[in-house]
């Protein structure tokens, strides 16, 4: 299997349309409390907020691992934001190799250095730290 790149448009329709899909934000705690995350209210869903490592080491991998297990569904539709698509990809990789059949990477990112991102045509909100 691979990774699907899709387009933040078809993910949000994607989202709206299907009760067994998720958006899982991939970026940092930091990063969600200066730019905010994406806002599901629209389509009655919660971005789900895994903080990516910057050291990707056995503990992180296993603690991921874990957590989508907790989460998540085998055949449950993921898909994976970041800033750029770069964490995203490699997250939604992971989540392949763990053994998630629908993982998808939201390639034009939440808020990249060009128009076409999350931030610039989607919903957003303020990230409220649980």
């Amino acid at each position: 299997m691979i990774i699907s790149d899709i387009k933040l448009l078809d993910a949000f329709d994607f989202l709206s349309k299907h009760h067994n899909s998720y958006l899982v934000d991939t970026r940092s705690k930091e990063e969600w409390l200066s730019t905010g995350i994406p806002d599901l209210s629209s389509i009655n869903k919660e971005v789900i907020c895994i903080e990516w490592s910057q050291i990707i080491d056995q503990n992180f991998i296993n603690c991921y691992k874990k957590l989508l297990f907790r989460k998540f569904n085998k055949n449950d539709n993921l898909f994976f934001i970041c800033r750029s698509g770069v964490r995203s990809l490699m997250a939604a990789k992971l989540a392949l190799n763990f053994g998630f059949k629908n993982c998808y990477n939201v390639y034009e990112g939440y808020n990249n250095q060009n128009h076409s991102n999350w931030k610039m045509k989607l919903p957003t909100r303020s990230f409220m730290h649980r």
